[in-house]
């Protein structure tokens, strides 16, 4: 059971704690609480209506409380949920007629036939008719079905554009593929496709397309080596021996020799070619003529002696040695310039270069060899010519012989190389055929800009799946709602006793056979329809609103009052049900709480607030759950300070509690105002400016109560006022409840109260009642809880 509620904040509580304010009484079984309208009697049902929801009220989300349980247990704003497992709540306010009733509201003032009766099916109906709002349609170009259709278009368009730009790619695609496929003499490929180029384009994007380009030179080469056939098989080359150092130091030794003829002619050893000649000459004269075949003379038999004795046989060997020698080097010239003897064309066109390459070095030694050849044969023919002078040795800088072995071995390279290129020449052919391919991919990988394309079209493709996403978000959203519509429209219920008991409320409690609800349909789809005498009711008044929603909240009530699951745990909050209703409407109320909740004692805790006096009456004949102690009365007060504004649950004054009725409570509020004002005033100004702002109305209503009573004569109290004070009405009095309660002048709402001119008039009233009905006076002390008297003028 809750016994005392603290109210750090919510709404215009604030600061409010029981002990301080309420120190020896707690909340009882059975709770009266008055207050005046706008006082804070709903704001406090709604704290209470909080832990039925489980949740705060949506206009105090940012609020502080905490009620303190019979066990000890204090629970905050922030464990409601843990406070629902102790205690059952059921408030009846504003909020419940809001939520129950919504028909109620409809902004024409009509009532509409309503589908459901019952907190759960109305909130089930709710839920629909959110559902319906939400969903909408695409007519209305509204809800989730408008979005969804706009979704869909969205996502149909970013498919299309990713569709037309995948497609513009693919049509350039295959054409390529089929371009590529055509050339089979280049490329060999009878099957690529547009997977086959994708795949190639992939490759070359992953190492950049210029590392595929071949250069004009190459890729002509490739295309020859393409059209190239088998060659033959080469022999290598055996290793030449130029050995031109043993020649060059034979023909040395040959030009350096030296010899001396045994008898020398002088003119010859002189004239070489005189020598020469006459050398030559013998062979043509000795001993085939008498006379010289030049000149005709005589050749006598001494010459043959002289001439041999200066040509003799070491000169005869010398030259025989030097042609010796000469043919040697002649016929080593001839073998070795046609030693190597390569055809180009037995070479494959990508090593023909190489092969001039090394020609090209063979030609240069070759070259060399025959310079060097030529001028030993040239100087041998020299000394020859003068056999008797001697020569200075040759030398050369080149070893031609090393030189010559290592270009035929890069000639053996390369035919092994050209032999090994038979072997595998398929291979390298399909090998150039891919380089000439992948030439040809990234060249058009290039031209088309295909890495541009692919974003793109990933661009495009991202967006379609986004808003493929927001299409099929949307999509589930709406499954949900309409799957959550199909389940609330299952689980309708034929509410129809709720409408029994409620037209029972109203004809039994209040004689109101002429309001009733009627219901249409079958379960599930059951409405209901207000009828006033038997037609469908198009309005309602204040006070049938009161009484329809009050009998609704009750049948709802005597289930929950009847259930296992709310013994000792139910907890009612009912909150002003007093509208427009009349006396008789009021007793009924009445009647209804007592007869349905008081009288049966099932419940845990009832609170019943009220602003109405006579329902307060009433409410004081409760059935008590347990006696006078399990009772508590309370008091919501509005106190004003400056600018400041606050609600206060305090203990109910004496004469609320046990008078009840209005003209008591006006004289309270007027000598509370007189007995302060005697005190301390500084004190009263700080804390009593709900009293002065109030005081003229107050004031006005008391004495139209009064006399009424005393003179009841007229329907104008007020015009007896004169009799009061002997036919002079004090003018402070007269313009008091006259400007001030009534607002005559309208600059008067533009001022502050003057606090003399109240407590002049509350005095003038207190003094003149003491003096000509003291009886009434004293009386009326005896009913506010004063029971001494002040002496008049006292201070």
């Amino acid at each position: 059971m809750i016994e005392k509620l603290d109210i750090r904040k919510y709404g215009s509580y604030t600061d409010f704690l029981w002990n301080k304010n309420i120190a020896d009484t707690n909340f009882a079984n059975l709770n009266i609480i008055y207050g005046r309208n706008y006082s804070g009697k709903t704001t406090l049902s709604r704290i209470f209506q909080s832990i039925q929801t489980g949740e705060l009220h949506s206009d105090f989300t940012n609020s502080e409380f905490s009620f303190h349980l019979a066990s000890g247990t204090v629970h905050t704003q922030d464990d409601l949920l843990q406070l629902q497992n102790q205690i059952k709540v059921r408030v009846y306010n504003t909020d419940f007629v809001k939520t129950n009733l919504s028909w109620f509201f409809n902004n024409d003032g009509t009532i509409h036939p309503f589908t459901v009766l019952g907190e759960k099916n109305v909130e089930n109906e709710r839920q629909l008719l959110s559902i319906t709002s939400t969903l909408g349609s695409v007519d209305t170009n509204k809800g989730l079905l408008y979005e969804y259709d706009v979704l869909t278009k969205d996502q149909a368009t970013k498919e299309k554009l990713y569709r037309d730009a995948q497609s513009k790619l693919d049509r350039k695609l295959k054409s390529e593929a089929q371009a590529i496929k055509i050339k089979g003499d280049i490329f060999n490929k009878p099957i690529y496709t547009i997977l086959s180029i994708k795949k190639d384009l992939e490759k070359v994007g992953a190492q950049g397309s210029p590392s595929y380009v071949l250069d004009n030179d190459n890729k002509n080469m490739k295309m020859r080596l393409l059209r190239e056939d088998a060659k033959d098989n080469m022999r290598e080359l055996s290793k030449v021996n130029i050995n031109l150092s043993d020649d060059l130091e034979k023909t040395n030794k040959l030009l350096t020799q030296k010899i001396k003829p045994s008898e020398p002619i002088s003119e010859l050893i002189n004239d070489s070619l005189l020598q020469e000649w006459v050398r030559k000459g013998i062979t043509y004269h000795k001993n085939k003529r008498q006379t010289c075949g030049f000149c005709g003379g005589p050749l006598s038999s001494d010459l043959w002696h002289k001439l041999g004795a200066h040509f003799d046989e070491e000169s005869d060997n010398l030259r025989r040695d030097i042609d010796k020698q000469i043919k040697t080097l002649e016929m080593k010239r001839i073998e070795v310039l046609s030693y190597v003897g390569l055809n180009t064309n037995s070479f494959y066109i990508d090593l023909q270069d190489s092969y001039y390459e090394i020609l090209n070095e063979w030609n240069l030694l070759l070259k060399d060899f025959n310079d060097i050849s030529e001028s030993l044969i040239f100087e041998l023919k020299s000394r020859k010519d003068n056999i008797f002078k001697e020569s200075f040795p040759l030398s050369y800088n080149k070893d031609l012989d090393h030189l010559s072995n290592q270009i035929i071995d890069k000639f053996n390279t390369l035919i092994l190389k050209n032999n090994n290129k038979t072997k595998n020449l398929n291979k390298e052919q399909d090998s150039a055929r891919n380089e000439l391919l992948m030439d040809r991919v990234a060249t058009f990988h290039s031209n088309i800009q295909y890495e541009d394309e692919l974003t793109t079209i990933n661009n495009f493709k991202v967006e379609a799946q986004k808003a493929s996403i927001r299409s099929k978000t949307k999509q589930n959203e709406i499954k949900l709602l309409l799957e959550n519509k199909e389940s609330l429209e299952a689980n309708m219920k034929d509410e129809s006793r709720g409408a029994e008991l409620v037209n029972n409320h109203l004809n039994n409690y209040f004689g109101h056979g002429e309001l009733r609800l009627v219901s249409e349909g079958n379960s599930p789809n059951i409405r209901f329809t207000i009828y006033r005498d038997n037609e469908e009711a198009k309005n309602l008044s204040e006070g049938e609103c009161s009484l329809i929603s009050f009998c609704y909240f009750m049948a709802q009530i005597e289930d929950e009052l009847n259930s296992a699951d709310s013994k000792n745990k139910l907890v009612i909050y009912v909150d002003d049900p007093i509208s427009s209703l009349d006396g008789n409407h009021i007793f009924y109320m009445f009647s209804l709480i007592e007869s349905i909740i008081a009288k049966n004692k099932q419940y845990l805790q009832l609170f019943v607030s009220t602003h109405n006096l006579d329902f307060l009456k009433y409410l004081k004949r409760l059935t008590k759950p347990n006696g006078e102690t399990s009772i508590s009365h309370f008091l919501i007060e509005k106190r004003f300070q400056r600018n400041d504004s606050r609600s206060y649950l305090i203990k109910m004054p004496t004469h609320i509690k046990e008078y009840v009725t209005e003209f008591n409570y006006l004289f309270n509020e007027i000598y509370n105002l007189y007995r302060e004002s005697r005190g301390d005033r500084k004190k009263m100004l700080e804390n009593t400016y709900n009293h002065f702002y109030n005081l003229p109305n107050n004031i006005r209503k008391f004495l139209e109560c009064y006399l009424f009573y005393k003179y009841p004569n007229t329907l104008t109290p007020l015009e007896n006022l004169p009799k009061l004070f002997n036919g002079s009405v004090p003018t402070l009095l007269n313009r008091v409840i006259n400007e001030y309660s009534h607002l005559v002048y309208l600059d008067r709402g533009w001022k502050p109260v003057d606090v003399d001119e109240m407590e002049k008039c509350v005095e003038i009233i207190i003094k003149r009642l003491e003096e000509v009905d003291p009886e009434q006076f004293y009386s009326l002390l005896e009913s506010i809880g004063v029971q001494q008297r002040l002496p008049l003028g006292a201070n």
